[in-house]
């Protein structure tokens, strides 16, 4: 049996992972989950019957069986996740999954439960393998909660406080394993011996001057004198508030004590019943006005001729008194809930409709039995450097994918999206890229394979090498290609042109220029081979040509250029020296006046 207790508060050193993990939650996009339910509210007079609005209330959600299978989300609920109707994450606290049983208990914050309303609708999600555990009670428990602690359990998380900073409830005197299934989840049983079982729940509770509200489940085996509910204070007649039954009868008591012992009492005759489960409440406000509630209705209320003070508490109890003389209680206790604020009537009659075994406020509406529909992208076509959304439909899938087949497609991110954004390659010429949408069903694995055709609309370049074939070696010549769509280029989407030229044969000085290479001077003569390859990021374009170099040959005029000094002055100092031209060859001799020492390879500018 698989079986999760209250969440552990974290201490301060985890807050950047918590932060961490609310940032990923609002991140996630729960259409790649795999199934939903809708959790529809109701507080008109056919539902929960509560008249106003209430906000930041913990909604109870009960799983089981019949509105549930356990079998499609993860083991432990890792999965689950709770949004509202317009898909925003709500935060929610699983206080028990139980597979093996079916039977889960989670809260959730509602943003807004409004009055007298039917078909208020939030969500619940699951299905998704790889969701990671995201419940956390202390976001559920904010709204100035001091104590919220779900009893029962074993472990080192058992009766946690999820409220934030909140001290966990401590066993005391407990001879065995006292959690027993209470009215939600798990309750702890208390003896009633002397001394008896009880849990001290820690120091403080000490400033309620915006309020106080307090609120049990209580499910009493047996009358015992002034068997208390809950207590705070720090011994008898000091500071104590409580919540107790009056002597041995079945009257419902609340005691507000001052220090000199000043006390002021608010009593509900006949409240109590044995065997049986029943919510106990009362709530102090600011004016001093208190009130009882059995079962979110109040059944006493009175004005307190004392204020709640402001003293750290440092005795302070469920199940047991102050005072020595009084018993422990016997029964069960399940879900106290301590705040600093006063509540409203609205409030507890909410919580008492919503935590009712047969509660009519909250139903879970399992999704119809799914219709599997599935459909890929219709084939498409599209220009180079564009983005494109491939869109899947897979209803009821557990899973779906995409994946590339053939062609030049970029690196897919998330394959795990129903909807696919790619921008597209640059192209020569018309290109298809194939991508498969493939979907997991139970029974079948369905695929559509999408065609993406992709039309180039940047032209590669175009160009022819100058008309030079013979060369006197002497004179320097700038050898200038002609790019015959070179105003295309500019206009495009690329206009940045790569240049790359190689040399073989005759040995010879060259030097870059802006729209070509100048030849400076040839070592001997002999043939020079030529090598130009451009591109603009789509395909590389080469080309080649043969100049003849010798020293009876002339040049052709136009493509002299007059200013490119070639020839070894006598008594230059840069003569004899080892260079490497611009085909890379090591040379000695005169010096070759363009990047000493360096290979030349190729570079990338602006179409000129």
């Amino acid at each position: 049996m698989l079986n999760i207790g209250s969440k552990a508060f974290l201490t301060a050193s985890a807050l950047g992972a918590v932060a961490m993990m609310a940032a990923a939650e609002a991140a996630e996009n729960y259409s790649t989950w795999g199934r939903a339910s809708d959790l529809i509210l109701d507080t008109s007079p056919a539902g929960a019957d509560v008249p106003g609005p209430l906000s930041d209330f913990p909604l109870l959600v009960r799983l089981n069986a019949s509105n549930f299978t356990f079998a499609e989300a993860r083991g432990r609920g890792q999965d689950i996740r709770f949004s509202d109707a317009a898909g925003s994450p709500l935060d929610y606290q699983i206080e028990r999954w139980d597979s093996a049983r079916a039977l889960a208990e989670i809260w959730v914050r509602i943003p807004l439960v409004s009055g007298n309303a039917a078909g208020q609708t939030y969500h619940m999600h699951w299905g998704k393998s790889t969701a990671a555990d995201s419940s956390d009670g202390r976001a559920v428990f904010s709204n100035h909660q001091v104590a919220v602690w779900h009893m029962g359990g074993t472990g080192a998380n058992a009766r946690a406080n999820s409220a934030p900073g909140g001290q966990a409830a401590q066993p005391y005197n407990y001879e065995s394993d006292k959690s027993r299934d209470g009215i939600i989840a798990k309750a702890d049983t208390l003896d009633g011996q002397d001394p008896g079982d009880y849990l001290d729940i820690g120091d403080g509770y000490q400033d309620f001057s915006g309020g106080f509200s307090f609120s049990i489940w209580a499910y009493p085996t047996a009358v015992k004198n002034y068997a208390r509910f809950f207590e705070l204070g720090n011994g008898e007649s000091a500071d104590n508030i409580m919540l107790t039954r009056d002597g041995t009868s079945d009257d419902l008591r609340f005691d507000n004590y001052n220090p000199g012992a000043t006390v002021s009492t608010v009593k509900s005759g006949a409240a109590i019943s044995l065997n049986q489960w029943q919510q106990f409440g009362v709530n102090v406000s600011t004016s001093g006005l208190a009130k009882i509630y059995k079962n979110g209705a109040v059944i006493a209320q009175g004005q307190l001729t004392n204020t709640v003070a402001n003293v750290w508490r440092a005795s302070n109890f469920l199940g047991k008194s102050n005072w020595t003389w009084d018993a422990y209680f016997q029964g069960m206790l399940d879900e106290p809930a301590l705040s600093n604020i006063s509540h409203s009537d609205n409030w507890y009659k909410l919580c008492y409709q919503n935590q009712r075994q047969a509660q009519t406020l909250v139903t879970v509406k399992r999704p119809a039995l799914c219709q599997s529909r599935f459909k890929g992208q219709a084939d498409t076509a599209v220009n180079e450097g564009a983005t494109v959304n491939l869109t899947g439909t897979a209803d009821c899938a557990t899973g779906v994918s995409w994946s590339v087949l053939s062609g030049p497609a970029p690196r897919i991110l998330d394959p795990e999206m129903k909807v696919l954004t790619v921008a597209m390659p640059r192209v020569s010429g018309e290109t298809v890229i194939v991508y498969r949408f493939a979907a997991a069903y139970a029974d079948s694995s369905p695929y559509k394979d999408v065609r993406v055709t992709i039309r180039e609309t940047v032209p590669d370049p175009d160009f022819t090498m100058p008309p030079l074939t013979a060369w006197d070696g002497k004179i320097a010549v700038a050898y200038r290609p002609a790019i015959a769509n070179l105003s295309a280029i500019k206009a495009s989407a690329s206009p940045v042109i790569h240049w790359a030229w190689t040399l073989s044969g005759v040995a010879a000085d060259t030097a870059w220029l802006a729209d070509g290479l100048n030849l400076k001077t040839a070592a001997a003569e002999g043939p020079l081979q030529i090598g130009l390859c451009l591109d603009n990021s789509g395909a590389r374009v080469c080309k080649s040509a043969s100049i003849t170099v010798s020293r009876t040959a002339g040049s052709t005029s136009s493509l002299i250029d007059r200013t490119a000094a070639s020839a070894k002055r006598p008594g230059d100092p840069r003569a004899d020296r080892e260079w490497r031209d611009a085909s890379g060859r090591l040379r000695t001799g005169a010096y070759g006046g363009i990047n000493p020492g360096g290979r030349f390879a190729g570079k990338s500018r602006p179409a000129p």
